[in-house]
């Protein structure tokens, strides 16, 4: 492929620049936060963020990272692939916003509080399906761009409430607001649509078909944040404070493994049919993401002297938390090309498979551990769950590779539909 690894490099330092340092600037933001309010508070306030932030990644269930794929494959345009989104907009917002306000009102530490945090999850949505778009037209550089400056502009809000004394409500304001900035930039970037033109309702649901696979590995990328509810649930809303502390600061390090999914998909459809090709494409995604795992390594040493000093004393529970699920980080990343290889190899629903049956051990054993050892034994089932889906996934894709297995979609027989919206 041109290019080579240079090019791959290139790709993937764009986009993990962007996630990481996004994370890293939502971290800043939580550690504003949690500094202004005990960690029972911290653990309310998360646990309804995660709820929102886990419905949104159900109801798109990799949608946008399958079409993605296929625009970069050249079996779909990009405009129906906006046409898609489009057609599912109405109802993925209308099924977002009755779960975030649902759980929102009734977890959230007061009704201020909880109101501001029921647009999580159709901030998290619209924000995830517009910077998608501008990835399938590889606008690398300003998919980034909004990241970065949604993110941004929660710290500015967390900041600023914080300065006047309203430090209850400051992050809770804070998460929606930077995913709702976030999207309005990322619409601006991608222009106006042909709002006449939508996809139809079957072709919604078969694109959906084809991105289970999708869905549960971008899920399971995610499930960190489906274990602060579990964490909150098993061990208390306090432990969950604890818990959620050392979770949002972990961010960039799976938002990193992340970027290999987010990169190795198109850049392994581009490589086509050529059996030689592919293999040399899928080497070269492998060794990168083994590099990738210095990172979450050299973090889970430095972790546990450095949280207690970010958050105070009261969090020094949550270094120890932060250093285990960098250990869960690892494994993470090396999930990651497993997952791509297996989707590009036309075996999507072995990665469904293997995904739900970690994500079911993880989130189980992260539950039990919490009632029995609190914040540190539940970031172990986090861990569990990755080592489960590591050993399904990388037999798979060992297995896939060496009887050949191809992609079974030739490159014309997508789905055609109408265009762009």
């Amino acid at each position: 492929m041109k290019g080579g690894l240079g090019l791959f490099l290139g790709r993937v330092g764009g986009v993990a620049g962007a996630l990481v340092l996004g994370q890293v600037v939502l971290g800043l933001t939580f550690v504003v936060g949690a500094r202004s309010m005990p960690p029972t508070t911290l653990g309310l306030i998360a646990t309804c963020a995660a709820i929102g932030q886990v419905a949104a990644t159900v109801v798109d269930f990799g949608l946008i990272n399958y079409l993605v794929r296929e625009t970069a494959s050249g079996r779909v345009t990009t405009a129906h692939a906006r046409a898609l989104t489009a057609a599912k907009r109405p109802w993925a917002l209308a099924v977002l916003l009755v779960v975030g306000g649902g759980s929102s009102l009734l977890l959230a530490p007061d009704p201020v509080a909880g109101l501001l945090l029921t647009f999580v999850g159709a901030g998290v949505w619209e924000a995830q399906n517009a910077n998608g778009l501008l990835r399938a037209q590889e606008r690398f550089a300003q998919a980034s761009t909004g990241q970065i400056l949604g993110r941004v502009g929660g710290l500015v809000v967390v900041a600023v409430l914080a300065f006047v004394g309203a430090g209850t409500i400051a992050l809770a304001a804070a998460i929606p607001a930077s995913f709702v900035l976030e999207a309005i930039l990322d619409r601006v970037f991608l222009g106006r649509g042909d709002g006449r033109r939508r996809g139809a309702t079957a072709e919604i649901v078969a694109a959906h078909r084809e991105s289970v696979g999708f869905g549960l590995a971008t899920l399971a990328v995610s499930a960190q944040q489906l274990d602060t509810p579990l964490a909150t649930a098993g061990g208390g809303a306090y432990e969950g404070g604890l818990y959620a502390a050392g979770g949002r600061l972990i961010g960039p390090l799976n938002f990193l493994a992340n970027s290999i999914g987010l990169v190795a998909g198109p850049w392994l459809a581009r490589a086509g049919t050529d059996p030689a090709a592919l293999r040399v494409e899928e080497r070269r995604v492998l060794r990168v993401s083994v590099a990738l795992c210095v990172a979450p390594l050299l973090l889970a040493v430095v972790g546990p002297p450095l949280i207690p000093l970010l958050l105070g004393e009261q969090y020094a529970s949550s270094g120890t938390v932060f250093a285990v699920l960098a250990v869960g980080a690892v494994i993470v990343t090396l999930n990651q090309p497993f997952a791509v290889i297996l989707q590009n190899r036309g075996r999507p629903q072995v990665v469904a498979v293997g995904i739900a049956i970690g994500l079911g051990v993880g989130l189980v054993a992260t539950f039990v551990f919490a009632l029995f050892g609190g914040a540190v034994w539940a970031a172990v089932g986090y861990v569990v769950s990755q080592l489960v889906i590591f050993g399904i996934l990388g037999l798979a894709a060992r297995r896939a590779r060496r009887d050949g297995v191809m992609a079974v979609s030739p490159p014309g027989a997508s789905v055609e539909g109408s265009e762009a919206s």
